[in-house]
């Protein structure tokens, strides 16, 4: 898909366990958290800076809305992408497990069913 992995531009916002995917992780249950890198379509590399001037003027406040700064193409990515992950997971045979000695993966388990 034409993607790359990158670190975390705001590692101490702590965004893994602030999201909804965590009540899974808490569980054991391995999950993922996937967002948007710093790369942005003018080749400028400060999606990060733009993000964070749009959280304090926008963000859970009336004027967030779609219009003006929503990028759809990559919107569209950022769907394939999760489908395709989630399509591979169901697809096989063993379920996702967290390496072994993961802080995470000692989480106390829910009962399978």
């Amino acid at each position: 898909m034409g993607l790359t992995v990158e670190d975390d531009p705001e590692p101490t916002q702590n965004r893994f366990i602030r999201s909804d995917q965590y009540s899974f992780v808490a569980q054991g249950i391995p999950a993922l958290h996937i967002k948007y890198g710093n790369k942005t379509a003018d080749g400028k590399n400060n999606l990060s800076e733009q993000v964070q001037v749009w959280r304090a003027k926008y963000y859970h406040k009336p004027q967030d809305d779609i219009n003006g700064v929503f990028d759809f193409e990559a919107g569209k990515k950022y769907a394939q992408l999760n489908f395709l992950i989630g399509y591979q997971i169901a697809n096989q045979v063993q379920r996702p497990t967290w390496n072994p000695g993961n802080f995470f993966g000692q989480a106390k388990k829910a009962p399978q069913p």
